[in-house]
């Protein structure tokens, strides 16, 4: 059988935590996909430990002991598992927890009560192990605690649990599994009881125990390494606990509670790649165990479970729903299913399903905390914060203890931009928790937050760290922040017709690192800026390594994120993923740039533009990476058509519909009277007529290029001349493919200044395919070379059309001022200081761009621009004295002339 192939953990989840592990796995597989056999050995000890491979060899094991090894390190034969103690072990080993294997009564009962507790049958549990608490291994205790935590009966739970407590602290342990079970109810413990210590001696307590555990009891122990990296996972240390996970599976290579693990802290990273890779994984290793096949069998536990969270995180309840499905009609009573499921109905925003299915649990679970923190969870990531809230509320009251649900609910806060709440929240969290780096993360955050000054308008409270250059464009933020709001919230095509009832916090991050840990990982199209509703956090556009982007247009990145932010108030935060990803770049107001009508021309042609089902499917669960662009692209193309063709009510409609708990399809049913397929029929045709007015595709009938050119040896291309394409051209005047061909052979060599012909040729160009932003270029290029201004000039309707479709590059609104301010026309001035400042904007701290709007300020006359933009300069680089000199000038001269 193959058994779960370390490198690939390692090279699906390195970006998790970076690990720097150096294997090299080394498994040889035979035809059937069995492992070879030497001496009763499987060859597939590449990738465990040295440690452990010498000892798989050792001389002086018997062959009882050789494979009882094997058997406990999951490097077991299918000769092996004809015992049923070996056999039942190693189902238990790959999650087949429900197997006939551990149900056999000459299986191990520890084993079989484990199983048991992972089916949701903790009462079976207790009968395996029906013996005086006395008698009772340190195993079988942490066992009996479980099972009595999971039947809500939880003083006695502690009780039991201060028998480990009392055991630990008085016996000298030798063994070491019962050493990684006694942490492990150790932190269980803490968790139901509370530290009994200050909380940060009683982490570095059980941190120790485990360490000398595995330096000195056992260095082969991989339940250990397990617990280490359960207990480093509760505290947030994703890299460490990754790293304990990966050394666990060196020494247990089918370990299924190590692989979930690391399979979990991918989904919590949102490497969903590879989450599912392990999960898929997870099943087949779990049929070669069964000798069976993996199409033949149900989802294992874990791999149900990877596959439910991922769908949750894709914002898929219906996804997650059935992924645990089938194995929880095996398993009904199994608790992480049943708070799955619950957290699944609350993602569909079904309410009274989810508390009718967290009122099922309590009656199996009573006053557990579980199902309630992950229904918080997500309907927290869901952002409806007052559900969460409340919900989070209520599991710190059945939990005082826990500081996981207090870090979530300060984290929850902070989303929603309480941050004195979040503080206390966070703080609670750490004396609970002092380790947990998430939390001290955060709290820095909030921290470093409070220091910061703040700018209110009407609509908006402007942060920015005070002291530094952002102050420079906070304080020119107010003006363009509320022609975004009058712009969003319009009745306008694409406003939402609402406005937020609070003021909306937009966040100014001095680098990427801080608008990292602002957004919490939160995935967002637009890396330097997200939305959580009430608050939006944008990474200052500074040029530099700290930056993730460089310069951009932050006035369009903010208007894209505010419509986000107002469908989310208008809907209660039940918006259609696609429909306010549509909205928001609709609203950006700029035209379609030519790769995006490229691609968008290429899914029509080759008949993948999705349907509304499956343009949702395109966010949560692309198929091939271009997916996600292409839906973003289609998506604000379909709304530009619903508004044409439907009206620019209809979107609103829609989200009512969604807000009020339809799905996306019934909602456009409802509101537009179509099914996804008929929508895409409709769209379609629409969609035609817009390509073939901007030359992006054919008339019906019109030969292409490879008409024109084909040959009949497949192995060579034609090559045509200048002379058979101008031909052509006569016959095709206006072919777009034919247009381009010829003026790139015409353009190969050619000057800067271009010779009337080609210039005619590229104008010809524009009008046939108006997308194409090469010709405006090539035209703006060869007109800014003229001789004259009056030449130069000429360059400005093809700046304009690049400017417009630019978004990191201040350079076309740049040239395009000083050519403005050079014009005689009455609104010249006005179109220079515009220009100038659009350039300013997408560089802010761009000291040149500052150079260069104070000049055009003052060649225009406008003195108190020209002021603003010395002060700025004087901010930018307060070592530069001209900057101050100059200031001091106008001033006199503005003093002089009043």
């Amino acid at each position: 059988m193959n058994p779960l192939p370390l490198a690939l953990l390692l090279i699906l989840s390195a970006s998790i935590a970076n690990a720097q592990t150096g294997v090299e796995p080394t498994i040889k597989l035979d035809h059937n996909h069995q492992p070879a056999e030497r001496v009763g050995v499987p060859e597939e000890l590449g990738q465990i430990t040295q440690a452990l491979k010498d000892k798989l060899y050792a001389g002086f094991l018997t062959d009882e002991e050789r494979a009882e090894l094997r058997v406990n390190h999951g490097l077991w034969t299918q000769a092996d598992l004809e015992n049923p103690i070996y056999a039942a072990r190693a189902a238990l080993a790959v999650g087949v927890y429900d197997h006939p294997w551990l149900s056999h009564p000459e299986a191990d009962r520890t084993d079989r009560a484990i199983a048991a507790l992972k089916q949701g049958q903790p009462q079976l549990a207790l009968d395996l192990i029906d013996l005086p608490i006395g008698r009772l291994t340190i195993t079988e205790l942490f066992i009996h605690a479980q099972a009595l935590e999971m039947l809500g009966h939880q003083s006695a739970a502690i009780a039991t649990l201060v028998n480990i407590e009392t055991e630990m602290a008085e016996s000298i342990i030798s063994d070491s599994d019962e050493l990684a079970y006694g942490v492990e109810g150790l932190m269980l413990l803490t968790r139901l009881r509370g530290p009994q210590a200050d909380a940060k001696t009683q982490y570095q307590n059980l941190a120790k125990l485990l360490a000398n555990g595995r330096d000195n009891l056992d260095r082969l122990s991989w339940r250990i390494r397990l617990v280490e990296a359960k207990l480093l996972w509760a505290h947030n240390n994703y890299k460490d606990a990754h790293t304990a996970a990966v050394e666990t599976l060196r020494l247990h290579p089918r370990n299924a509670q190590a692989a979930s693990l690391i399979a979990n802290m991918a989904i919590d990273s949102f490497d969903f790649d590879a989450a599912e890779e392990i999960a898929t994984k997870l099943d087949t290793i779990a049929a070669g165990a069964m000798q069976s096949d993996a199409k033949d069998l149900p989802p294992t536990l874990h791999s149900a479970i990877i596959h439910a969270r991922i769908a949750l995180r894709r914002k898929d309840p219906e996804g997650a729903e059935h992924a645990i499905d089938q194995i929880l009609a095996n398993m009904p009573d199994q608790r992480e299913l049943l708070e799955l499921n619950a957290a699944a109905a609350a993602a569909g925003f079904r309410m009274r399903s989810a508390q009718h299915l967290l009122q099922q649990y309590d009656e199996l679970s009573p006053n557990s905390p579980y199902a309630l923190m992950r229904v918080a969870r997500t309907l927290a990531e869901y952002r409806q914060y007052t559900y969460a809230a409340e919900m989070l509320r209520r599991t710190i009251q059945r939990a005082p203890h826990w500081a996981q649900p207090r870090l979530d609910l300060g984290l929850l806060l902070v989303q929603a931009g309480e941050d004195k709440h979040a503080k206390a929240e966070l703080e609670a969290a750490l004396e609970l928790d002092p380790f947990d780096l998430r939390a001290q993360n955060s709290l820095k955050l909030v921290t470093e937050l409070a220091s910061y000054s703040t700018i209110e308008t009407e609509h908006f409270i402007i942060r920015y760290k005070p002291g530094s250059t952002d102050e420079i464009l906070a304080n020119e933020m107010p003006q363009v922040l509320e022609r975004i709001h009058a712009r969003v919230c319009s009745d306008q095509p694409g406003g939402v017709d609402h406005e937020p009832t609070t003021k909306t916090k937009i966040e100014l991050m001095p680098n990427h690192e801080w608008f990292a840990v602002r957004i919490g990982g939160m995935p967002s199209i637009h890396t330097m800026a997200a939305s959580t509703g009430p608050v939006i956090a944008i990474e200052a556009p500074h040029a530099g390594k700290k930056s993730s982007v460089g310069h951009y247009d932050w006035a369009r990145v903010l208007q894209h994120e505010y419509t986000h932010t107002v469908n989310l108030s208008r809907t209660k935060n039940r918006v259609i993923h696609w429909m306010t990803e549509a909205n928001a770049v609709f609203n950006e107001d700029a035209p379609r740039p030519s790769d995006t009508w490229a691609m968008l021309t290429n899914a029509y042609e080759n008949n993948t533009l999705f349907d509304l089902d499956e343009i949702n499917t395109a966010f949560v669960r692309p198929k091939k990476p271009s997916d996600r662009a292409l839906a973003y692209a289609q998506g604000a193309w379909m709304f530009e058509y619903i508004i044409e063709h439907y009206g620019q009510q209809a979107p609103l409609d829609i989200y009512d519909a969604s807000a009020a708990g339809r799905s996306a399809t019934d909602a456009f049913a409802q509101v537009l009277s179509v099914t996804p397929r008929s929508f895409l029929e409709e769209f379609r045709t629409w969609a035609h007529d817009q390509l073939l007015d901007r030359g992006l595709i054919l008339v019906q009938g019109v030969p292409d290029l490879a008409d024109f050119f084909d040959t009949d040896d497949e192995s060579t291309a034609a090559i045509p001349t200048v002379a058979e394409i101008n031909t052509l051209l006569e016959q095709y005047p206006d072919h777009p493919q034919l247009i381009t061909l010829r003026i790139g052979i015409a353009l190969v060599g050619a000057d800067t200044r271009l010779s009337p012909e080609l210039v005619s040729m590229l104008e010809h160009a524009i009008t046939v395919r108006p997308t194409d932003e090469s010709p405006h270029r090539r035209l703006a290029k060869h007109y800014l070379a003229g001789d004259s201004f009056d030449e130069r000039k000429q360059a400005i309707p093809f700046l304009e059309y690049l400017d417009a479709r630019e978004t990191y590059s201040p350079a076309y609104a740049g040239e395009l001022a000083l050519l403005y301010a050079q014009g005689v026309q009455p609104d010249h001035a006005k179109f220079a200081m515009q220009r100038a400042l659009r350039a300013v904007s997408i560089a802010p701290y761009d000291a040149d761009q500052r150079e260069r709007a104070a000049r055009v300020a003052l060649l225009t006359n406008n003195m108190d621009e020209a002021v603003h933009q010395l002060e700025a300069l004087i901010a930018l680089e307060p070592d530069r004295q001209i900057h101050q000199r100059r200031l001091d000038a106008l001033n006199q001269q503005i003093k002089a002339e009043e």
